[in-house]
């Protein structure tokens, strides 16, 4: 893995749809790879824009003094197919999760995560400081289905070895959050292991992508 700006040319997705991808059975990493061709190029397109209005809400409503209230005006906007009811779910599970983290936001930066010719953008959703004064890097999981482990892990390592880049000394942590569940790396992980499949990933997306391409 090796970190930089975006290259020409390279194929570029998030670590959350990489880790998605990593993690799916066959039909879902060939939806994965085809709506990552759908949407490239269209800035407006469905697939990039629906959760956008909730993660701009969540943090602001992690820097107000009534967050579900900042949540709510989101959920009352929502007016695309789905985002109703979508946006009830990931307010509600992160106000769960909120009230019983008890942190307080700090500002944190992005990076690139490179495999080869694949380019990820690990930029953490939100980032917060703990009561006893510890960091933490968060990727939010917003979809319906639940967080699988194996997606959580592949997110979380591509966080972990770049972690000091967006948040110097921050632990990455993965909350699934329609289910306002924490997810961290366990300390028996066999990290080479996890990057070496990680890396096979990362060919297999590449290839996909290229295979797919209209």
């Amino acid at each position: 893995m090796s970190t930089g700006t975006v290259g020409t040319g390279a194929v570029g997705t998030s670590a959350t749809a990489f880790a998605e991808y990593a993690a799916g059975d066959r039909r879902r990493r060939t939806e994965i790879v085809v709506s990552a061709h759908e949407r490239d190029g269209v800035p407006e397109h469905y697939g990039r824009v629906f959760y956008r209005p909730m993660l701009a809400a969540i943090e602001r409503a992690a820097r107000a003094d009534d967050p579900a209230g900042v949540l709510a005006e989101a959920v009352s906007a929502a007016e695309l197919t789905g985002q109703p009811r979508a946006y009830e779910q990931v307010a509600a599970g992160f106000l769960a999760w909120w009230r019983k983290a008890r942190v307080t936001p700090v500002p944190c930066g992005a990076t690139i995560v490179r495999f080869a010719d694949l380019e990820l953008t690990v930029a953490p959703h939100l980032a917060v400081r703990g009561r006893s004064g510890g960091l933490r890097a968060v990727l939010f999981h917003l979809k319906e289905a639940p967080l699988t482990r194996d997606a959580a892990n592949a997110a979380l390592r591509l966080l972990a070895v770049r972690v000091d880049e967006v948040l110097p000394g921050a632990e990455p942590l993965v909350v699934d959050l329609r289910r306002a569940r924490e997810h961290r790396l366990a300390r028996n992980t066999n990290i080479p292991n996890l990057d070496a499949w990680l890396a096979a990933e990362a060919s297999a997306y590449t290839t996909h992508w290229y295979s797919t391409a209209p």
